[in-house]
This record gives C-alpha cells, sequence and structure tokens, in this order.
C-alpha cells in the first residue's frame, strides 16, 4: 500500500499531547501539598499569557478560565463532578501497584 509521510505521524502527536491535563494522581499530590484549603480559589500572580490573567484557575481539573462566569460554569460540567470524585479517592500506592500486578510482598533484602 502507499507509505504514510512522516510529518503525519508528528501531527497526530501533537493533536493528542495539546490539550494534555495532569493526572489524577498528580492533582492528589498537589492538593495534598496546599492542605485542606485546597478547593478554595485563592489568589494568583497576573500572568498574561494565561486566560483570564491566570486569576480563574481550577485545581481540580487544573484548567484556567476567562472569567467567573465561565469557571462557574465549568463547576456545574460533568467533567469536574468526575474529576471531584475520582479525587475523593485516595490514590494507589506503588505496594497497592506491585501487589496487583502479581510480584507478592517486596523482599526487604534480608530473611
Amino acid at each position: 500500500g502507499p507509505r504514510k509521510k512522516k510529518s503525519a505521524k508528528k501531527v497526530h502527536h501533537a493533536f493528542k499531547t495539546k490539550n494534555r491535563t495532569k493526572d489524577v494522581d498528580q492533582i492528589h499530590e498537589e492538593l495534598a501539598k496546599v492542605g485542606e484549603n485546597a478547593m478554595l480559589p485563592t489568589k494568583r500572580p497576573l500572568d498574561p499569557d494565561l486566560p483570564g490573567l491566570g486569576q480563574f484557575y481550577c485545581a481540580q481539573t487544573d484548567r484556567y478560565f476567562v472569567s467567573q462566569d465561565a469557571m462557574d460554569k465549568h463547576m456545574k460540567s460533568k467533567a469536574y463532578k468526575k474529576r471531584c470524585k475520582e479525587l475523593e479517592k485516595d490514590p494507589y500506592s506503588h505496594l497497592e501497584a506491585e501487589l496487583a500486578s502479581g510480584k507478592g510482598m517486596p523482599d526487604k533484602g534480608y530473611g
């Protein structure tokens, strides 16, 4: 069959990674660092490169918004509610992941 151009692969990769957001475990770590005030909106430094000068940030979905109205609309969306539900669960630890993969308990080097 006809050969694909290499440039087409680069374009597909760009589309996949353009709107990439942080994973749930990364956001969970950030929220844990901030503490119990993580869910509340905070004053952020002005950044002209971000939408709304970086003032309207949703920590749960790692997104910036143009206005408070847009952010309020986002907080009623299905994606926001789904992400909040995912963040309520504790993330899996490395030990749990290893046990699930069938590796068994880790050997501590003695015995």
